[in-house]
Parts: C-alpha cells; structure tokens; sequence
C-alpha cells in the first residue's frame, strides 16, 4: 500500500522553473489526487467520517498547537468547520488576559497601521518603516512580559518582503533581540512559535488593483494565507 500525508491546503513546492510550472509541478501529488472525483467530500454518504469515503481518506482533525480563538478562523475557511482544539491550556491560554489584548480572554491582535509602502532603488520588494517599528513594540512588550517568560525560539515573525525583514533585523538587532527569527511563510511553514507577529507591509488601496493584476501581494494565494495564521500557538 502506499500512504500520502500531507495538508492540500497549505504550501506546495516552491518552483523556480517557468517549465516545471507548464507541466503542473508546482501541484503536490496528494493535492491532484484530492481534486480527483473518487476522493470527493460526500456530506450525504460519508457523514461521520469527515465526509471522505473512509478506505481512501483519512482526516485528522484534532488539532494539538493553537489556541480555540486562533484556530476558529482557519477551521473555517479551510476545514469544514471540523479543527478541534486539544491544545495543553497550559500553552494555548498563557496569554489570555495580557493587558494589551483589546479582549482579555481573546488572544489575537489586530493593529492597523497607516504608514508608506517603500521601496528602494530599483528593488520590487516593498516595506514600510512604521509597520516595523511596530513590530518591534509588540516584540519588547512579549519579552518584557513578567506573568510568562519567554525564551527567545518562542517568537516569530513572518513578513511576506525581503526588505521588510532586512528592516525588522536592523531593528531588532540593535536592540538585543537578534535571535528571533523573521522571515516568509515558506521559512515558516512546518514551525510553531508561542507568539507570531505578521507583517502584511502593504497599506495602499489604491495599488491593490495592480497587485491583482500581477498576482502579487501577500494574501494572492490562500495557502500562504493558511500556513501565516496557523503557526501561533497562544498569541497571534
């Protein structure tokens, strides 16, 4: 017998080569066989089985990493609906009621930032200067947290640009910090941290067109979307 496992719905390979993505490399081998009809979802015959025909799917669904609240998102948009969080509340929960979460028992932060979208030179990465030193805020205000020390493998910080992480590791580095990891989402994917900080660096509604356009920007592939969300563990 032959076993796959894998999550279609989070990243493939990353491919270089315009010729392997003509022939459809860039799609993993679990993921074409999951848009085969024989591994179709069937709410009316398999009912109870995660809607997959039992001898050919298994879907695991216990999820043992995040916290219910950053769980609820993904589960929905990517998994039916079916994650069940069976995290340690030890981890999960250590940062409900931190004084700056908006909502105590709700471990995710949304922070707008206006800036400028940046860039060098004739370089086509972008990053913008007061996303980055907000980042760093968030990062002093996680280490510097009394009610539950951290340790420095603990956080991480994902941001679609080169550039923006060049930024973030000036900053960071000179202030001590220099062992966190910043980086993409492909650097990340597999990982867990504690605490995740995101950077989506873009801010403009008016260039958003033209990110569609060129199939750029941060959320142009849902996957990317995925992997970003689902790495924190307590605090997003």
């Amino acid at each position: 017998q032959v076993v796959l496992a894998g999550d279609p719905f989070q990243l493939g390979p990353v491919l270089q080569s315009n010729h392997a993505k003509h022939f459809g490399l860039c799609m993993s081998f679990l993921e074409r066989l999951m848009q085969r009809p024989l591994y179709d979802r069937d709410e009316v015959k398999f009912k109870g089985h995660g809607a997959y025909d039992p001898l050919l799917v298994t879907k695991l669904v216990e999820n043992y990493r995040s916290h219910p609240v950053l769980l609820s998102l993904p589960s929905q948009m990517f998994y039916h609906s079916e994650l069940k969080a069976s995290s340690d509340p030890a981890s999960s929960e250590c940062f409900c009621g931190w004084s700056l979460l908006p909502s105590l028992q709700f471990p995710l932060i949304f922070h707008g930032v206006r800036g400028v979208d940046l860039r060098e030179g004739n370089s086509p990465s972008w990053f913008n200067p007061m996303e980055a030193l907000q980042v760093v805020r968030y990062l002093q205000a996680v280490m510097s947290n009394t009610q539950h020390l951290m340790s420095w493998d603990d956080v991480g910080v994902i941001t679609p640009y080169r550039k923006q992480v060049e930024k973030i590791r000036v900053l960071i580095d000179g202030l001590g910090m220099e062992k966190v990891k910043v980086g993409s989402v492909e650097e990340f994917q597999g990982q867990e941290r504690k605490v995740m900080i995101i950077s989506t660096v873009r801010f403009n509604e008016q260039l958003v067109d033209g990110d569609v356009r060129h199939n750029l920007g941060f959320l142009s592939n849902p996957k990317r979307f995925n992997v970003s969300v689902t790495r924190a563990m307590s605090l997003l």
